[in-house]
């Protein structure tokens, strides 16, 4: 079914069809309520009668309409006509992301982590609202020319506090293959780890050009991602950070208990490694967890035997031992039988003389080690010793550095981030706090990089909603508006800004806007006068401050005196001071006219044979006209005449050319 050129609901216009996927059918539209593009996703005319995708579709539109994320495509309207069953959403008029990498191959490590930093972002809120995608892939996420990231097409996604929400079937797994976790491809249970599992695809796409798993069928690729581990995407691509790769590998990871466990661990991650990229974020597990089952090789007979004849062996050593020890005792007693008196006397001035000396050297040895041991305890009562940790913030911290290491305090530099408030060169901030106790002492401080300078976006001329989102989420800008009139500039358009695009700013820094307010008149909604009277429309139009223009018409079928038409319809909006024409009903009115006759001869017939009478009238207020001219005999007591009218008229009659009477005549 072609819808091009039709409205739906009497208020969205199909200007062109956009896009298709395996559900649904995308096209551009104009809302003519809101005077604006959007897109309107229509579900297939084959699916259309099948409640399980009507179901599905209209889970979508909850799923996405319940999130509100500057990451996820805002959802307007949901609605059915005519069996037509449609969503209105943002109208994005970019590229996706899967494009980008077919035009661009691999991505930069940085840029890959700001995408998945954006994508990761949508997916914490849609967790939070306890909404799982299951179809986080590179075709469903959308890219402006900025590089905003948002998800878009929550057509399989899972409510997880709705019952029976799981939309899958044994046999009819959704979802794209290539992007599946290892339990959705199993078609088991699928919770918040799965499209962390499926962005860790992506960005596996995105840092190396290529898909982790790929085969002849979808049931090939679906055994792999359950059965296989990816190449590492260092490997792949050597220019992919170290951080990057492994963060990639746990979100990967087959076991959902050693994948990130939520969108924020991923996300706190990604900052880190945005910051430190050639660190290992991710730390490696052990090959052996600590009291994990393990194989013990079982010994050997022959190893066994070994080990067994080693220890008669060694007893075998240790008597023959003795048994020499006895023997050359024997020898030295035998030789010093044979001594003589003079040798004696040498022998023992020798010994005593060595025994000094031995006491010399144990002395020696003792004070030697008794002031290694002081020194040594001396040393670790100085470890022991807390100190009260000094504060740093905002010191130079090259000076801090030079300060602190004659004090035997180590300053060390944990990072360094840019700063709107702490100079270049200085610390942000400190590990332990100052103030606290430490037997530490190593402080471990941010340093400040100074003010981030990031370029202007040059919006002069664009509509203040969407220069205030390109300056605020695109490039970190707060915006400051100022309204001025300005009657050649529509109302809503940037007439100017500071600072002017094509410069640069500090990142967090204020851009001030001015912003047409169009004539400076208000505006103010048409209402419905339409059945009241005159006066009565008249007061409801000035009190909201209109001009009011009144010409009459006529309608038999409507109360005379009262609006019939007017020239806006209700709600239109118009600026104050505007001329707006009403038309009153007013309804040409007959009346039959009496004249007493004998009244006008003064009570009794003239003494004639016949008498004249003439009336003229002046009828709502316009020219006098003959409109009665008839001879009468004398005695006849009274006639009667027609006249026609809106409201009033003036008569006069005359009698034999005499004015005989006046009067007002009101219709």
């Amino acid at each position: 079914m072609n819808l091009v050129g039709k409205t739906l609901s009497s208020r969205y216009e199909i200007l062109e069809k956009i896009g298709e996927g395996g559900m649904a059918v995308v096209y551009k539209a104009r809302c003519h309520l809101l005077n604006r593009n959007v897109a309107i996703k229509v579900l297939k005319d084959e699916y259309a009668k099948d409640e399980t995708f009507v179901k599905r579709f209209r889970t979508e539109a909850q799923s996405a309409a319940a999130l509100t994320h500057p990451n996820i495509v805002s959802v307007y309207d949901v609605g059915e006509e005519n069996g037509i069953n449609y969503i209105v959403m943002e109208l994005l008029e970019t590229k996706t992301l899967k494009d980008y990498i077919e035009e661009h191959g691999a991505l930069s490590s940085e840029l890959t982590l700001k995408i998945a930093a954006q994508i990761a972002s949508a997916l914490e809120a849609a967790h939070k609202a306890h909404i799982i995608h299951r179809d986080i892939k590179p075709h469903n996420i959308v890219l402006n020319k900025n590089l905003v990231a948002k998800v878009t097409d929550f057509g399989i996604a899972k409510i997880t506090n709705a019952p029976s929400a799981t939309i899958t079937s044994f046999g009819s797994t959704m979802g794209s293959v290539h992007y599946f976790s290892p339990e959705h491809a199993k078609g088991g249970y699928t919770d918040e780890k799965s499209d962390i599992y499926s962005l860790g695809v992506v960005m596996y796409e995105m840092a190396t050009g290529k898909l982790p798993f790929d085969g002849d069928s979808p049931v090939s690729v679906a055994l792999k991602h359950i059965q296989e581990e990816p190449k590492p995407p260092i490997e792949v691509n050597p220019s992919v950070t170290p951080a990057l790769n492994s963060i990639i590998l746990k979100a990967m990871a087959k076991s959902t208990v050693v994948r990130y466990q939520s969108a924020t661990e991923l996300l706190r991650d990604i900052s880190m490694a945005l910051l430190k990229p050639n660190s290992l974020i991710v730390a490696k597990p052990s090959s052996v967890e600590a009291g994990a089952t393990q194989v013990i090789p079982t010994i050997s007979e022959n190893e066994y035997k070994l080990n067994d004849n080693i220890v008669p062996n060694l007893r075998i050593k240790s008597s023959r031992g003795n048994m020499t020890q006895n023997s050359t005792q024997k020898e030295l007693d035998d030789d010093k039988k044979k001594l003589t008196p003079e040798q004696k006397k040498k022998r023992k001035i020798i010994i005593i003389s060595v025994c000094v000396v031995v006491a010399i050297i144990v002395i020696s040895l003792g004070v030697f080690f008794g002031i290694k041991i002081k020194n040594k305890m001396d040393a670790d009562k100085e470890a022991n010793r807390e100190i009260e940790v000094p504060d740093l913030k905002g010191k130079v911290f090259e000076e801090v550095v030079e300060e602190y290491k004659a004090q035997g305090i180590e300053i060390l530099q944990d990072s360094a981030e840019y700063s709107n408030d702490v100079e270049e060169g200085k610390i942000i901030s400190q590990n332990p706090e100052n103030g606290t106790k430490t037997k530490d002492k190593k402080i471990y401080v941010v340093v400040s990089r100074g003010q981030k300078m990031v370029d202007v976006t040059d919006v002069e001329g664009k509509d203040s909603t969407v220069a205030k989102y390109e300056l605020e989420e695109t490039a970190g800008f707060k915006v400051e508006i100022e309204e001025q009139i300005n009657e050649k500039i529509a109302a809503g358009i940037v007439i100017s800004q500071e600072p002017k695009g094509g410069t640069q700013a500090p990142s967090g820094s204020t851009i001030k806007l001015i912003v047409s307010k169009g004539d400076g008149k208000a505006t103010v909604l048409m209402p419905n006068v339409v059945g009241k009277t005159e006066e009565e429309a008249k007061q409801i139009l000035t009190e909201k401050k209109l001009t009011v223009n009144v010409k009459t018409g006529e309608d038999k079928n409507k109360t005379n005196g009262v609006v019939i038409a007017q020239n806006y319809p209700e709600n239109q909006e118009l600026k104050e001071g505007s001329l707006v024409e009403i038309t009153i009903n007013k309804l040409l009115i007959t009346k039959n006219i009496s004249i007493d006759l004998l009244e006008l001869q003064g009570g009794t017939p003239l003494d004639k044979e016949s008498i004249n009478v003439k009336v003229t009238a002046s009828v709502d207020g316009g020219a006098t006209n003959q409109v009665f001219d008839k001879t009468f005999k004398p005695e006849e007591e009274s006639t009667t005449f027609s006249l026609s009218g809106y409201t009033n008229a003036v008569i006069k009659i005359y009698l034999d050319g005499n004015l005989a009477k006046e009067e007002t005549i009101n219709f």
